[in-house]
Parts: C-alpha cells; sequence; structure tokens
C-alpha cells in the first residue's frame, strides 16, 4: 500500500492504514493520517483532504507555531479543527535545561510521555470521539506526530519494528526543511550536536521510545490509561484502527 498522499501545498502526509497486527489483521484505511504542517495547503490541497473523507483536523503544535504559522482549517466550517499541544510552551521551557542534556532523541520522546501525560490523554480522548478521517499534525510531523502515530500503531498490535519503519519514512519528507534550519543554525551559532540530535528519524529512536514506554508503563495501553484515556475509549480506539 502506498501510504503517501500528495496534497498540494502540503507535505509528509501519510496514511496509518495497511499495516499488518500481531492478530493477523490490517489497519484501517482513511481513518488516521499523520502530517506535517497544514499551513501552506492550497485550495485545491485542502479540497484533496476533504475529498479524501477528512473530518477532523487535530493540531498538535505549540502555542506560537499555531500564532506564526497558522493552520488553514482553524475557521473551517466543512472540518472540524481542534489545537492539542502536546508540548504547550510553558512545559516546553521548563523542561528545555533537562533534555538539552540527553544524547538520544529516544530519551527526549521518553521526558514528553512523562511530563506531557494530560496532553496526551487529551489527544487520544479526542481522537477516540472525534469523526473520522483524522489528520493528526505538527510541524514536521517527525516528532510529536511520531509519538501519537507510534502510540496509536502500537495499541492496535502492529509490531516495533514496523512501527520504527513508518517513523523513519518520514526522513525523506522533510529534507527541505533539514537543510534550510541547519544553514541557519550553523550561521546562528547553534549546538550542532543537539541540532543533528533532535533532527534526525532514525528507526532506533521509535524502538527506543516503544522500549522505555513498556518497561516504564507495561506498554502503550497501560501507559495510555495512565494519561487518562478510559478503557472503553481504548477499545473505540482499537476498533477504529483495525
Amino acid at each position: 500500500m502506498d501510504r503517501v498522499i500528495q496534497v498540494e501545498g502540503g507535505f509528509n502526509v501519510r496514511e496509518l492504514g495497511g499495516y499488518a497486527t500481531s492478530e493477523g489483521r490490517v489497519t484501517n484505511a482513511r481513518t488516521l493520517l499523520r502530517a506535517g504542517c497544514l499551513d501552506k495547503l492550497s485550495e485545491a490541497g485542502q479540497q484533496q483532504l476533504i475529498d479524501y473523507g477528512v473530518k477532523t483536523i487535530i493540531d498538535l503544535r505549540d502555542e506560537w507555531e499555531v500564532q506564526e504559522f497558522p493552520n488553514v482549517f482553524a475557521q473551517s466550517t466543512a472540518v472540524k479543527y481542534v489545537h492539542l499541544p502536546l508540548v504547550p510552551s510553558k512545559i516546553s521551557d521548563a523542561i528545555k535545561p533537562e533534555i538539552d542534556q540527553f544524547a538520544t532523541l529516544h530519551e527526549v520522546y521518553g521526558t514528553y510521555l512523562d511530563r506531557c501525560q494530560p496532553q496526551i490523554g487529551a489527544i487520544f480522548t479526542t481522537i477516540a470521539e472525534s469523526e473520522s478521517t483524522i489528520v493528526f499534525h505538527c510541524y514536521a510531523g517527525k516528532d510529536r506526530t511520531g509519538i501519537v502515530a507510534g502510540l496509536l500503531l502500537s495499541i492496535a498490535g502492529v509490531d516495533d519494528a514496523v512501527i520504527a519503519e513508518d517513523y523513519a519514512e518520514t526522513k525523506p519528507h522533510v529534507a527541505h526543511l533539514v537543510a534550510s534550519w541547519r544553514e541557519w543554525s550553523v550561521k546562528s551559532g547553534h549546538d550542532m550536536v543537539r541540532f543533528e540530535r533532535d533532527i534526525g528519524a532514525e528507526s532506533h529512536t521509535m524502538i527506543g521510545m516503544l522500549a522505555a514506554l513498556r518497561e516504564r508503563y507495561g506498554g502503550a495501553a497501560s501507559y495510555l490509561e495512565t494519561c487518562g484515556v478510559t478503557a472503553i475509549q481504548l477499545e473505540d480506539l482499537r476498533g477504529r484502527l483495525i
């Protein structure tokens, strides 16, 4: 299954459908899409998503991103738009000294999982209660989007290695962003070791996150229950996913 959806003005728009599960079933198409920022979609691109069946947009970006790069669907009457920052600015500022010390990106993700549980609970509750097809996105569609996609595919019973491949698929779709960010960071004198850590989209990052999730919480489902997602909502999510 070709999961990449070419949308005019968009990038890194991909299906979560078509993945095999541990029960020998397959995740449903036209149910959940992951994406990069939707601020530059043309009118034709917006209509493409509407024609695809999109009913709900969940914006995972923080407050300043939404203000500087507003989602084209924010005022839409055709699609429900919800802004649910996975890492709000207040939390991001508070944990920055901690995550700056990490050598690996999966450690950063682990801190998000530990410190952003109310936010992640709200995101998954909204997914469970919203009409499909649902698009969730951040800016690049890599980190915050990758965490949500990883959790969704994990509760559906998709193998860790396959989830990690889905995560790593982001790399070619954000190469244009990474090139401009690298040039700007060099000119600005930023810590390039930390930069290279943060722009990576390697499969081992997602493998590490899922392993830590299992070690700390017993897996994605148990973790989401810790975040306030009910057992009924989890079953609804599984039923929607597979």
